[in-house]
């Protein structure tokens, strides 16, 4: 899996004190987990058509933000593994975590399109969120799939 990867490469650039790329990569693992790692999957178990299935996910799927597929995501987690993703938050934040990978989208946004830079605050931020991100969303919902996540981000059956 990717999302491995950028974790990885983030953490890199954040031991660099490469603050801005860190959040780049930091926040597009977050995107990997929540739309490849998750959503991708699951729609195409649902949808048994595959042709079909690739439509759906391309309309569904195939733009950046997570206020677009939010409220698909949390239907999924309450009718799949009941769980409330919407009221998931971080530890030691009243935050929800949702809401800072929304602020987190923004910054990084702000890096590559506009060329701002961001803090250590931000990058060392976005290494919490998108390790929160796996923790506490992506691995219950898999869990819950049965399936589970070994070295180097693959994922197979528990």
């Amino acid at each position: 899996m990717t999302w491995h990867f950028e974790i990885q490469e983030g953490n890199w650039q954040l031991e660099q004190k490469r603050y801005s790329p860190a959040l780049v990569f930091y926040v597009t693992a977050i995107e990997l987990l929540l739309k490849a790692t998750l959503l991708r999957p699951v729609l195409y178990g649902l949808i048994h058509n595959e042709g079909l299935a690739e439509i759906m996910i391309k309309h569904i799927l195939g733009q950046t933000g997570v206020e677009r597929y939010e409220n698909l995501l949390a239907q999924l987690f309450d009718n799949l593994a009941d769980i409330d993703v919407k009221k998931i938050s971080r530890e030691g934040t009243k935050t929800k975590l949702f809401v800072e990978c929304r602020e987190l989208q923004k910054v990084r946004n702000n890096v590559i399109h506009q060329g701002q830079s961001c803090t250590d605050k931000d990058a060392e931020k976005g290494k919490l969120v998108s390790i929160a991100v796996f923790e506490q969303i992506v691995r219950p919902m898999l869990y819950s799939l049965g399936l589970t996540v070994i070295e180097k981000g693959r994922i197979v059956e528990a």
